[in-house]
């Protein structure tokens, strides 16, 4: 089943740039699993970014954080943290689950017809 997380971190003092190099390589992983539907970051405040990751499923989701490619800016985006918050909307499998455990995550409901993937969603469609 697909499932969305939100995801705010409070980037350390001195470590926004490392922070955002980070991030941009692991944006680019993202691009090798065509099951992460969606990877949107954002930097609303001095020291502060927050995602939105959409994933398919929760073999994507477990294919993108295994790539050997995003272990180390993931590990990096963790150490330039004080805090990070990580919202969970959906239901992820219990081995998704035992990773999001070490985010802290945390599971919320979503208002009925609120969150929906297309199941013929076609990202290649001119439409």
């Amino acid at each position: 089943m697909a499932f969305m997380l939100k995801i705010r971190w409070e980037i350390s003092p001195g470590k926004v740039a490392d922070f955002q190099r980070n991030q941009q390589a692991l944006a680019h992983v993202m691009l090798e699993h065509p099951g992460v539907i969606a990877y949107h970051a954002e930097y609303p405040a001095e020291g502060v970014s927050e995602w939105v990751e959409i994933y398919a499923t929760d073999a994507a989701f477990r294919a993108h954080l295994e790539n050997s490619k995003g272990k180390a800016p993931l590990a990096a985006l963790v150490g330039d943290c004080d805090r990070i918050v990580c919202r969970c909307f959906g239901e992820p499998d219990a081995a998704s689950r035992e990773i999001l455990k070490g985010f802290g995550t945390s599971y919320h409901a979503t208002a009925p017809e609120a969150f929906v993937l297309n199941p013929r969603a076609d990202r290649d469609s001119p439409v």
